[in-house]
Formats: C-alpha cells, sequence, structure tokens
C-alpha cells in the first residue's frame, strides 16, 4: 500500500470498529476500564489503528469529556462517537514538546466580537506531530495561552474547527502534512498554524474556568499552575494506554520469539531456547512482562475509583509505568528480533513492524526522561524515604535457602535501593539550599543540584517503579485465582526481583548489599529458575505465553506456528 492507501485502510478499519458500538466516548469518564479495554485490544491488529483510534477518542474526545461541559458534551461527543466529526489533539509545538507550560499559540478574549483569537506567532509556535489532522482530521483541542483583558491566565484547552465537513481547510488554519515516518505510517500527523483565527467564546472548554461575556475570567483554581495541572490532567489516561501498549508489543514479540525458539533446532537437535544465551534473552523478559501487565492492571483500578485522594499516586504511577513499559518494550522487542534471527527481520513476523511502529511511545504522551524526573520528586516528597536513614538489608543472598530468592528479601533489597537513591538527592538539595540567602535562592539552588544529578533523579524513578512491580506482583501472585496458578507466578515474581537487583550489581556492591558471593549466588538462582521454566520441553514458558491470551488470528507470524511451511509450495 502507498501511504496515503495504507492512512485510508486504518481509517476504514477505524470506521469498521467504531460501528460496532462496543464503546462510547462518554465511557471515558462513565466506566474508564470499559473505554481503556475497547482502545488496548487494537493495538493486537495494529498499532497505527490503536493510535489513531487513542488520539481521537482519548486526547480529543476525552479532553472534551473531562474539560468541557455540557454545551460542549451535547454539541461535540455525538459526532465524535460516529467519527463524524474526526478529531486530534494540539498540545505540542515545534518548540516546546515537553515544556507545555512553555508553549506559545495564544488565545485573546474580544469582548466585541465574544470570540476568542487563536493566534500562531512564529513558526516555533506551529502545532507538531499532531495525530489525525494530517489528511482526516475535522475537529482539535488547541492548548494555547489564555489573554482577556489584558491580563494572562495560563494554558487552557478550545475546541476548534480545522477542516468543514467537505474536508476543506478552514480559514485562516494552515495545515502541512508531515510524512512518511520511521514507522506508524496509519496515522496522518500534521503541523498547524492559525493565523488569528476567531473562535466563538464558547470553544473554551470550560469545566474549570470560565470567561464571561465580559471578559471577566473565573476558576474555582486560585493559581496558574493548580490550573494547569489540571488543564494537562487529562493526559493520565493516554499515558496509561501507551504504557499498556509498550507491555502488549512485548507480549506479543515475546510470544513469537519464544513459540519460535521451543520448536527451531541449531547444532544438531537442540532448540535454540536451550541455550543459556536465548534464555538470558527471553526469560527475565517475560517475567518484567507479567510484572508490568499486573502492575497496569493495579493502575486502572485506581484509576477506575475516581477517588480524588489518589490523584497524586496515580500520576506517579502511570508516569513511571509509562517510562519503564516503554522502554523495556525496546530492549525486549530488539532481544525478541535477534532470538529469531533471520525470520525476526521479517515484516511477515510481525515484531521488527511492531519495533518501528512502537519506537514513537518513549517519547511521546511525556518523554521517559521526563515522567522518571516526575517520579524521582514524588520521591522527594515522601518523608519516609527523607527523614529516615536508608538500612542495607541485612540479609545476605548467599545465605539464603537455595532456589529463587525470597519475595521478602528482594522487596528488602529494592526497596533499600529506593530509599538510597532517595536519601542521596535529598542530602545533596538540602546542603545547596542552606548557601541560599532567600527561600527563593535557596529553592534555585536545591533546583539546580537536582538539574546537575539528572541521572540519579532517572534511577529513582527506576527504583521506585520497580520496587512497587515487585511487591505488586508479590501481593497479587499470592492470591490469585485458582490457587494452582500461584507456585508458577511466585516462581516469575522471584525471577523479575532477582534480575532487576542483577542489573544493579553495581550499586548493591558500592553499598555493601551484597559481595561476590552474592553475586555469584544471585546468577545460579535466577539459573535455576530458567531450568524450571524450560522442563519438559518449556513447557512452562510456552504456558506463560499462551496465558497473555493473544488469538491466533492476531499473532499472524508464521514463525509462531509451522516455520517449516515458510516458502513451501503448496
Amino acid at each position: 500500500l502507498s501511504l496515503m492507501e495504507f492512512r485510508q485502510q486504518t481509517l476504514e478499519r477505524l470506521k469498521a470498529f467504531v460501528g460496532q458500538h462496543y464503546f462510547s466516548v462518554r465511557d471515558y469518564l462513565d466506566d474508564p476500564r470499559k473505554f481503556m479495554a475497547a482502545l488496548e485490544c487494537l493495538s493486537w491488529c495494529d498499532y497505527s489503528l490503536g493510535i489513531k483510534a487513542g488520539v481521537h477518542f482519548t486526547l480529543c474526545g476525552g479532553t472534551i469529556c473531562k474539560l468541557g461541559t455540557t454545551k460542549h458534551h451535547q454539541a461535540l461527543l455525538p459526532r465524535i462517537d460516529t467519527l463524524d466529526l474526526t478529531g486530534s489533539f494540539s498540545m505540542t509545538e515545534l518548540g516546546h514538546g515537553s515544556n507545555v507550560m512553555g508553549i506559545e499559540t495564544t488565545a485573546t478574549f474580544d469582548p466585541a466580537t465574544q470570540e476568542f483569537v487563536i493566534n500562531t506567532p512564529r513558526n516555533e509556535a506551529s502545532k507538531v506531530w499532531i495525530g489525525g489532522s494530517g489528511q482526516h482530521g475535522k475537529l482539535t483541542v488547541v492548548f494555547a495561552q489564555l489573554f482577556t483583558l489584558g491580563k494572562y491566565e495560563g494554558v487552557h484547552a478550545f475546541a476548534v474547527r480545522i477542516r468543514d465537513d467537505d474536508m476543506k481547510v478552514c480559514a485562516n488554519v494552515r495545515i502541512r502534512d508531515m510524512g512518511p515516518k520511521q514507522g506508524l505510517n496509519g496515522v496522518d500527523n500534521g503541523q498547524l498554524w492559525f493565523d488569528k483565527l476567531r473562535v466563538p467564546r464558547d470553544a473554551l472548554l470550560d469545566a474549570y474556568a470560565a470567561v464571561a461575556p465580559d471578559g471577566a475570567y473565573t476558576s474555582p483554581l486560585p493559581t496558574i499552575s493548580s490550573r494547569f495541572g489540571t488543564t494537562v490532567g487529562g493526559l493520565t489516561t493516554g499515558r496509561v494506554l501507551i504504557g499498556q501498549g509498550g507491555v502488549d508489543g512485548q507480549k506479543i514479540a515475546l510470544t513469537i520469539a519464544i513459540r519460535y525458539s521451543l520448536d527451531r533446532p541449531q547444532f544438531g537437535d537442540k532448540v535454540v531456547m536451550e541455550y543459556l544465551t536465548h534464555q538470558r534473552a527471553l526469560l527475565p523478559a517475560l517475567a518484567n512482562t507479567y510484572a508490568l501487565q499486573i502492575a497496569q492492571r493495579t493502575l486502572k483500578e485506581m484509576v477506575a475509583r475516581k477517588n480524588p485522594s489518589e490523584g497524586k499516586a496515580i500520576h506517579v504511577l502511570s508516569s513511571g509505568l509509562k517510562a519503564a513499559a516503554t522502554w523495556s518494550r525496546v530492549e525486549a522487542l530488539q532481544a525478541c528480533r535477534e532470538c529469531c534471527g533471520g525470520m525476526g527481520f521479517l515484516s511477515i513476523n510481525k515484531i521488527g513492524e511492531l519495533a518501528n511502529d512502537m519506537n514513537v511511545d518513549v517519547t511521546f504522551e511525556g518523554a521517559n526522561t521526563v515522567m522518571m524526573q516526575q517520579v524521582a520528586r514524588a520521591c522527594l516528597d515522601d518523608r519516609a524515604l527523607t527523614s529516615a536513614p536508608a538500612v542495607c538489608p541485612l540479609s545476605r543472598v548467599a545465605s539464603a535457602p537455595p532456589g529463587p530468592l525470597p519475595l521478602g528479601h528482594l522487596s528488602a533489597l529494592l526497596r533499600f535501593r529506593e530509599h538510597a537513591l532517595t536519601q542521596q538527592m535529598a542530602r545533596a538539595m538540602a546542603v545547596a539550599a542552606k548557601s541560599g540567602t532567600s527561600k527563593k535562592s535557596a529553592e534555585a539552588a536545591a533546583a539546580a543540584v537536582f538539574e546537575a544529578n539528572m541521572d540519579v533523579a532517572v534511577d529513582m524513578g527506576w527504583a521506585y517503579t520497580e520496587r512497587f512491580c515487585a511487591d505488586n506482583f508479590a501481593e497479587a501472585g499470592a492470591c490469585a485465582e485458582p490457587a494452582s496458578l500461584r507456585p508458577v507466578l511466585r516462581l516469575l515474581a522471584s525471577l523479575y526481583g532477582m534480575t532487576r537487583v542483577e542489573k544493579q550489581a553495581a550499586f548493591y556492591l558500592a553499598a555493601g548489599a551484597m559481595d561476590g558471593k552474592d553475586a555469584a549466588s544471585l546468577r545460579e538462582r535466577i539459573h535455576g529458575v530458567f531450568a524450571t521454566l524450560m522442563a519438559e520441553k518449556g513447557r512452562l514458558a510456552l504456558a506463560l505465553v499462551a496465558g497473555f491470551g493473544i488469538p491466533d488470528h492476531l499473532l499472524q507470524a508464521p514463525v509462531a506456528f509451522d516455520w517449516r511451511a515458510i516458502g513451501a509450495e503448496n
């Protein structure tokens, strides 16, 4: 297919899906679990389809659900539900990606005409990477700096038409198609400019801020920063879905690679999965995928509870999981590609195409480095981590009973790392703050230390996320039903924790929590779990990938079935 044909095919697929009426955009608020499940399943078929649907329903429709009011819901949501009003989300600018507070697009209220004037003041303020706008979009949610009566009120969202119902680009709007990409070419990304575009006063999504006919501004949120937090808070659902997409990509690739590797002999009758290097590449990734999936389930349950007191926890966990899931997806898909040899390089076997399509997920819906920094800041706000010193666990790995390390032992090690890294950063910031001569200069000095130690901040984000995943995995596995699942889940949870500790062996050795004997014992225990998973021709490994529940008709890759038949004459 050509680029345009692929995009049209993706749109037609989305229309077919929407026509089944599995869910409504209103489920974004009314039934979040149903909403997320409906969109997640599309990624198993085609990631372009999943992202195009996500932009339309989550970023555009979901933002209107959350930030709009009845007038917006009645006028726009029914047409979004049917794809009659194809939507996009215009936040990112050429000069501003992660720094949303610094965007330059303006929305100035004109009381004389009861309109907002949306304007792109320079090229760096043009909206870029706007999925769904390059070819198909009619509506976009524009984020802009609001001014009224000469006063700046911060970033707000507006529902803006960019094409009419005949698909003609609206006056004072310019759209440039961004063209072919590394992957995800079923999504029509565009670049947008607004030349003093006038939109009605009601274009402002005004659930949390309103502008009266005389230009008076009101909001129940007293500060620009609090309003900004609420305005961009709707990104959380999208972040959850992107994290889930990272997990699902690993599920697909691991299912293909493990099934193939357990059936593909090399150098005699020995299948390639029997080689330790293959086990090292695939089995820790399998444990990691289970840990992330179970953590995602916990996160979705938190979102569905709609408890305001959990808002910060949801933001922190969704940030950490999104980064961990997508970064580990990059590693896992590369490992799966290599473990399938040349067959992993064939497009028909899906792994390569998945890697290309999903590669963008490490920087969209929040760049991963920024996500981990946000987790780190939350750790610094946790007095339990900053007030008491980090205590090195007394139990040694080499002294533990034979077999997989107990989950409690692993939790103590992972918690120690989270605590120690947070203490390290907090102490350095506190020392710097003391040099300040005023509250403002003290805060600036502490912030400078945080920025100078950003690598530690990212490590803090990883430490929090991995500790959460390990504890959550242990808790979920202990009460799994049927009870017959519990031993293998406990085994997998131990493999997850052990490989996390092994990956950070330098930290534990430097901190005195491990020595050479402990490191050797840890390696031996990990290999012991490999042997258990590989027993009886990999019965448990196969059962665990089957547990992902990916239907064969969506798996598709020939090497996951009868690789011997590839290229054979019928």
